[in-house]
């Protein structure tokens, strides 16, 4: 009814739409969080490069800050806006991020845009994160977010063959795979 569900299923995932056509990408890992910014499908509506980018920023402050309470992020926190050239955009930006984070109830500490065009964010840990209270790690990748490529998975199935071929004495050798890798083998 509330549409607690779909709030749920977005916190969920790594990429977040936001109003502005940009979106925000976040990746949780066991030491840090970071959480990308980008301008998506949005173009702006001036000429000037700098206006769409600051609008794109201003735009994923909030979803940030409103990522960072739904999911439960603690520890540290590394936002990478997209870089901007002038200044006074870089402040609004972070005095935005203030305002928003000043209505968190956790504790947080923000530093400076650093040469890299990052900024850190360190928030008090209270409980374990929406994703850890929701998700477990994947049997297949064990948790590491990666699966092997198709031509890696072929050329494994060729090393364990040829480490075999002695022992089939001309006898048949069945391989199970999924479908994609039958087609590329």
């Amino acid at each position: 009814e509330y549409g607690l569900q779909q709030e749920i299923d977005k916190a969920m995932r790594s990429k977040v739409w936001l109003r502005s056509g940009g979106y925000i990408v976040v990746n949780q890992t066991e030491a840090l969080v970071a959480i990308d910014v980008n301008t998506g499908k949005f173009v702006g509506k001036s000429n000037r490069l700098e206006d769409t980018i600051v609008r794109t920023n201003m735009d994923a402050v909030h979803e940030i800050v409103r990522q960072v309470r739904l999911r439960n992020l603690g520890g540290i926190i590394i936002v990478d806006f997209i870089d901007m050239d002038e200044k006074k955009n870089r402040q609004r930006v972070m005095v935005a991020l203030e305002d928003e984070l000043r209505k968190d109830r956790s504790p947080s500490k923000i530093l400076q845009f650093n040469d890299f065009g990052l900024v850190a964010i360190t928030r008090k840990r209270t409980q374990p994160s929406l994703e850890r209270i929701l998700g477990s790690p994947c049997p297949r990748c064990v948790g590491s977010g990666f699966v092997k490529a198709i031509e890696t998975v072929c050329y494994e199935i060729f090393q364990e063959v040829r480490k075999m071929v002695s022992e089939l004495d001309g006898h048949e050798l069945t391989v199970r795979v999924s479908s994609d890798v039958a087609k590329a083998l």
